[in-house]
């Protein structure tokens, strides 16, 4: 067949491109699809051969793509919907909505697959790009009948097939190059930035519908139809998913949108409802093969979790957004997606690096933000439910690093529940004269625009707070919060006060070690004083020793005032003069001043922790 590529491209430089359909030009339009149609088969008929792929997509389309281009472009805007066609066709005109996707989208597709020159294309050339984000646009819109190919008829796969077609491509334009595709092309394409994540998210969770829907295969082979639709169609997935990403993280891209409207939601949700057939062994050596092996299916899932891994660490709120993915379910995927023995058939080797071990690993850090760990509680309680700890004990890896995380989480939600764990400030009026309490959300309630926490019933307990010592305490709870307005710092400032605690009771031993380590630098000078830093933005919690001038350098203007250093007197024989906390949100560090300090000055609260345990009557002790 490839013989007869001359042949096509002459029938196609024969003719002039029509301006529009009317009856005189039926013949040319009709063997225009023929001739498109017929290169169009001879590259689908390549398979994965790339050798003799490259050459035969070189001669076939890309060295005539200036005549193929403008030809796929009329058949896309006069026969893919919305198009200008008249509402009856020309007596012995037909074009299919599918023959008219094939023309537009395949030439595209198999040059970017076997050819540099396609991809090339594809990530710098405006106009293609235009092209084809129209067409992914239109490919949304349609429904499983409207590209049915009547050579195909009962191919209920076909819709899904040509979804993940478009999902690979779009990752293409998306390739990180200096040159890549503006998302603004694509948000003119959708009708705008909002229309843009819709659709993005819509790919997600039509390409998981279309892969719960296929039947099961009766047969885990590459020859299997219905195994081969269902892997192609889970890469399309996991491209779709690689897209969304994409589109957030460029500039001027729409990342706290995607996660407005569900990004998270969807992913777990494509998480939840293929994990299990995906990581179903075919129990052959298909198990083995690099495009349709269990390697292969892991990579959906892993991605998935990338995606959410990257989400937490550069939305601007992070809390909520681990906070939704609790809710939706995230630590039961992770546990239900260990590896088993049993399906360790392909001899894939377990790794730390590895997207779900790493997401896991990097949970804790958020384990004190009391947003997090509200949900936290009941997805704990949702694991316990399930007996989900046996299915996940099976995979060393997974088990070491859960246990770590379940200990973690035990002990954090513990401080939460616990009467200090609580954000008092937010819930009465700060003024000593005054005993009125008021809802965290009342919009009536005077808060301090200097450090930011406490709130008052009027103007008049604001200043007697003022005048009865605020005026001292306010820059020391300012610098407590990290000199910055952060709504979720400010309400789980209680939370970790305790932690900062009870890791530095817990840890003491750590702290004198450190103390003595670097006695020599730390102490540079008789009036520069010594400083441990909590480093709550890793997990394990680090133990950091500075001397104050060294902090307050590093730091810089991003941490507490040497005057609030000045303010506080330590004994003696503390290893430690004063205590600094780091915590993360998004890409953004912040470093407090010592958080258990400031509340216990300002408000006189205690954390109830000595020893490392807490000590008060008729409440838990958490698990050190």
């Amino acid at each position: 067949m490839p013989l007869l590529l001359p042949v096509f491209h002459a029938q196609l430089e024969a003719y002039p491109i029509p301006d529009g359909i009317s009856p005189d030009v039926v013949s040319v339009i009709m063997l225009a699809k023929w001739s498109m149609g017929g290169i169009v088969q001879i590259c689908h008929n390549l398979g994965n051969n790339i050798s003799l792929g490259e050459r035969i997509v070189h001669d076939a389309v890309a060295s005539k793509w200036e005549m193929l281009f403008p030809w796929m472009q009329f058949f896309s805007y006069n026969f893919l919907p919305p198009s200008q066609r008249p509402a009856v066709l020309p007596h012995g005109l037909y074009v299919s909505t599918y023959e008219a996707l094939r023309i537009t989208i395949h030439p595209l597709s198999t040059l970017c697959q076997f050819t540099t020159i396609g991809r090339q294309l594809m990530r710098t050339n405006p106009t293609v790009q235009a092209f084809f984000f129209r067409a992914w646009v239109i490919v949304d819109g349609l429904k499983s009948d409207d590209v049915a190919d009547p050579l195909r008829e009962g191919d209920k796969n076909l819709s899904a097939l040509i979804r993940a077609n478009m999902c690979s491509l779009s990752v293409i334009c998306m390739e990180d190059t200096p040159a890549s595709l503006p998302v603004s092309i694509i948000a003119s394409a959708a009708g705008g930035t909002f229309p843009m994540a819709s659709l993005a998210l819509r790919y997600i969770r039509r390409m998981t519908k279309e892969v719960s829907n296929m039947p099961e295969p009766w047969s885990r082979t590459r020859e299997n139809v219905d195994f081969s639709s269902m892997t192609v169609c889970a890469t399309g997935l996991a491209q779709a998913i690689l897209f969304m990403q994409s589109l957030g993280d460029r500039e001027g891209g729409c990342q706290e949108l995607l996660l407005q409207i569900g990004s998270i939601r969807t992913v777990l949700h494509a998480v939840k409802t293929l994990w299990e057939r995906l990581l179903t062994p075919a129990w052959n050596s298909s198990d083995n093969e690099p495009d349709v092996g269990l390697a292969a299916r892991r990579r959906v899932l892993y991605i998935a979790y990338r995606y959410i891994g990257y989400s937490m660490n550069c939305a601007d709120d992070s809390a909520l957004v681990i906070s939704q993915a609790l809710q939706h379910g995230l630590l039961e995927c992770l546990l239900r997606t260990g590896s088993l023995r049993a399906e360790r058939v392909d001899n894939a080797k377990r790794f730390e690096d590895d997207h779900d071990i790493q997401l896991l690993k990097e949970l804790p850090r958020f384990f004190v933000f009391s947003k997090v760990l509200r949900s936290l509680q009941p997805a704990l309680q949702r694991i316990d439910r399930a007996d989900l700890r046996e299915r996940a004990s099976q995979d060393p890896v997974l088990w070491e690093v859960w246990q770590a995380v379940d200990s973690a989480a035990h002990t954090f939600t513990n401080f939460h529940e616990l009467p200090e764990g609580a954000p008092f400030y937010r819930y009465h009026c700060s003024s000593p004269k005054c005993s009125l309490d008021f809802s965290e959300d009342d919009v009536t309630a005077y808060r301090c625009s200097g450090c930011f926490l406490t709130r008052y019933c009027s103007k008049s307990c604001q200043k007697d707070a003022w005048e009865s010592g605020h005026r001292i305490h306010c820059r020391m709870l300012r610098s407590a919060v990290g000199n910055q307005d952060v709504r979720e710092i400010r309400k789980s400032l209680p939370v970790i006060a305790m932690v900062e605690s009870w890791i530095c009771e817990e840890r003491v031993n750590e702290v004198r070690a450190l103390s003595d380590s670097t006695k020599d630098t730390v102490k540079a000078s008789e009036d520069d004083r010594s400083v441990v830093e909590v480093d709550l933005s890793v997990y394990p919690i680090e133990l950091n020793m500075y001397s104050l001038g060294e902090y307050l350098q590093v730091c810089g203007s991003h941490t507490f005032e040497r005057g609030v250093a000045d303010s506080i007197t330590t004994s003696e024989d503390s290893p430690y003069d004063l205590i600094a906390v780091k915590v993360r949100l998004g890409r953004e560090y912040y470093s407090l001043f010592s958080p258990a300090t400031a509340l216990g000055i300002a408000f006189g609260w205690t954390s109830g922790i000595q020893g490392g345990r807490y000590i008060h009557d008729n409440c838990r002790t958490p698990d050190p």
